[in-house]
Formats: structure tokens, C-alpha cells, sequence
């Protein structure tokens, strides 16, 4: 369980991160095959609401079927969608 003692969600860690993971392909083969030292790697250094929040956009999109590899080079206006609900999950989660 996360508690407000374990901080807030820096909303531009977790932007960059996504950008990322949008625009490098090979960010996201070592993520796939393990997020956290993928994360460790390329100087991520979240805290646990922000990786449980990680964990769960990432399941949200395989859930709906996104997969990062067909939207590569698709464009701001699709990483502004992906931006915008990792915004709104954080703030559904009250974690800003």
C-alpha cells in the first residue's frame, strides 16, 4: 500500500520518462524485458507511488491493446494522449 509519506508524484520525472519511452526504441526492448534496471540504467530514480503508478499506466495500456512499438514516430499528438492520462491517473490516484 503507498502512503502519503512516501511523497509525492513528480508529474516531470514521469513525463520525461514517457517521452522516452515514446521516441526510443530501445529504451523500451530493455524496459520490456526489465523495468527496473532499465529504470536504475537510464538514471530514473522514482519513488514507490511513482513506480507503482508506472506499473499500472504500463498494464493499462496492454490492457487496452497499445503497444509503444506501432506508435514510434506517430507524433506529439499521441504522446500528449498517453501525457494527458498518466496526468489524470496521477491525479485520480491524489497523488499530486
Amino acid at each position: 500500500m503507498i502512503s502519503p509519506e512516501d511523497g509525492p508524484v513528480r508529474i516531470d520525472v514521469l513525463q520525461r520518462l514517457a517521452e522516452q519511452v515514446m521516441s526510443d526504441s530501445t529504451f523500451r526492448d530493455e524496459a520490456r524485458d526489465d523495468l527496473p534496471a532499465t529504470l536504475v540504467k537510464y538514471g530514473y530514480d522514482l519513488t514507490p507511488p511513482e513506480l507503482a503508478l508506472v506499473l499500472r499506466f504500463r498494464r493499462s495500456l496492454a490492457d487496452a491493446g497499445v503497444d509503444l512499438n506501432l506508435v514510434d514516430g506517430q507524433g506529439d499528438e499521441r504522446l500528449t494522449d498517453i501525457l494527458e492520462r498518466l496526468q489524470r491517473r496521477a491525479r485520480s490516484e491524489g497523488w499530486t
